[in-house]
């Protein structure tokens, strides 16, 4: 569960990579504009993401993603309310169910639930399984803000 220095090392290249568009096909348009909340918030991804911390990847992966939809609509002079929630704005941005998908998986991790969605197990047991919910949330976040291939499913 504890990242190494060159585990984490690897981490952050694969997802530097991923942001640039490398391997992964080329990017539909490289004169994208990403906002300054959206940039902050895509620090917090890298290191959480370099550090191993899954669950913390997928829930910080729709705010980037929310943060850049909020970000361009102000950009382009539309309101936007502040409290419209994920789903609706993922909808109303037209992006894929992949989306969606992420964003179920975010509130599974943040919202409590019977039985529980989010056990301290899972971190031991589920490790690749979460690993792969990462990998497959920062491929949407370059979706995202980059333009680009959508990832078909979770990595493995």
């Amino acid at each position: 569960m504890k990242a190494t220095g060159d585990e984490g090392e690897a981490r952050t290249r694969w997802f530097a990579d991923v942001m640039a568009g490398r391997g992964t096909g080329e990017r539909r348009d490289a004169a994208v504009v990403v906002g300054d909340h959206t940039q902050a918030l895509l620090v917090e991804l890298e290191t959480v993401f370099g550090a191993g911390a899954w669950v913390a990847t997928v829930i910080l992966a729709v705010a980037v993603i929310e943060a850049h939809l909020r970000e361009q609509a102000i950009a382009s002079g539309r309101t936007i309310d502040p409290y419209l929630n994920a789903g609706t704005l993922f909808a109303e941005a037209g992006l894929d169910e992949r989306f969606d998908v992420l964003r179920r998986a975010r509130n599974r991790a943040l919202h409590v639930s019977d039985p529980p969605t989010l056990t301290v197990d899972m971190h031991w047991f589920e490790a690749e399984r979460l690993e792969a919910e990462a990998r497959f949330a920062i491929r949407l976040v370059a979706a995202a803000l980059y333009g680009g291939a959508l990832p078909d499913e979770d990595e493995a």
